[in-house]
């Protein structure tokens, strides 16, 4: 039995008592209070108003749901790729070619030979330390005759003289900078080492000291291997001889020699390199 019906049925008993107004008054609140029942339970029981949305999200979260908030994502930026050059390369011209000077961070030994000098009948050989621009160098030649190849490393003077030069050794070290690419320009001091002698006379035996710039070009060829090309100048700026000169006799008569000046010349190297 529903609300409303027993409050029609409660309704009825007390009206077949009601005999005056004071007996109506029960009746009246009955059924306001009946009424307002039913209205609280209809509220409660009937389904919402409208549509309802199948699987429609709550308006407020749960409070045992934590919210969770995904910050976006930020952009990278793209390193650059150094290129590989010399003995960090694989390729078969290892040489990365361009016009700033390269200022490599990892240090970097090479050992070369010299070229020139085994056209000479002799040897040379140089070591060399560079970090970033800059670069140091010992090398040491030995055993050169400078009458070999037409008389290459002679004089004019000393051509026409005929006169024989020896050079058992000739040492030093040079410091310089890269330019750019692999352009360097340096400064080199050294010591020669002379025996001179006119046809059929005696030897004279002498130091000379030079001082002098140098224009190197280092080109990588495969990894580490590269060739050398060099320009120098070394002119003359001591000798143990007094006056610059000595008299040399030979079977043509005495001539006065001045020191050996080995001036400007060029020179080709091989050699290779390691990083640190």
């Amino acid at each position: 039995m529903t609300t409303a019906d027993a409050t029609l049925v409660e309704a009825r008993l007390i009206h077949t008592r009601a005999h005056g107004p004071k007996d109506w008054l029960p009746l009246v609140l009955t059924v306001l209070s009946s009424m307002s029942a039913a209205g609280i339970a209809r509220a409660e029981t009937s389904p919402p108003e409208g549509p309802v949305e199948v699987g429609a999200p709550s308006a407020e979260p749960s409070p045992s749901s934590p919210t969770i908030t995904v910050a976006p994502a930020q952009p990278t930026e793209a390193v650059p790729i150094e290129p590989t050059h010399g003995p960090s390369s694989s390729a078969f011209l290892s040489h990365h070619f361009q016009w700033a000077a390269h200022d490599d961070r990892t240090p970097q030994v090479a050992v070369n030979f010299g070229l020139l000098q085994l056209a000479l009948g002799g040897f040379n050989v140089a070591g060399e330390l560079r970090y970033r621009r800059v670069w140091l160098e010992y090398s040491h030649g030995l055993d050169l005759t400078l009458n070999d190849v037409g008389g290459f490393g002679l004089s004019s003077t000393e051509r026409q003289q005929a006169l024989h030069v020896y050079v058992p050794y000739t040492t030093g070290f040079g410091v310089g900078v890269t330019l750019l690419d692999e352009l360097w320009l340096g400064v080199e001091f050294k010591d020669h080492k002379y025996e001179v002698n006119a046809p059929g006379g005696p030897a004279a035996r002498y130091n000379t000291y030079s001082i002098g710039p140098v224009l190197g070009y280092k080109l990588f060829i495969v990894r580490g291997l590269f060739a050398n090309a060099y320009l120098r100048y070394w002119p003359t700026v001591a000798t143990t001889l007094d006056g610059g000169k000595v008299t040399l006799q030979g079977t043509n008569g005495p001539v006065v020699h001045d020191a050996h000046d080995w001036g400007l010349f060029a020179n080709l190297a091989l050699g290779y390199a390691f990083d640190l």
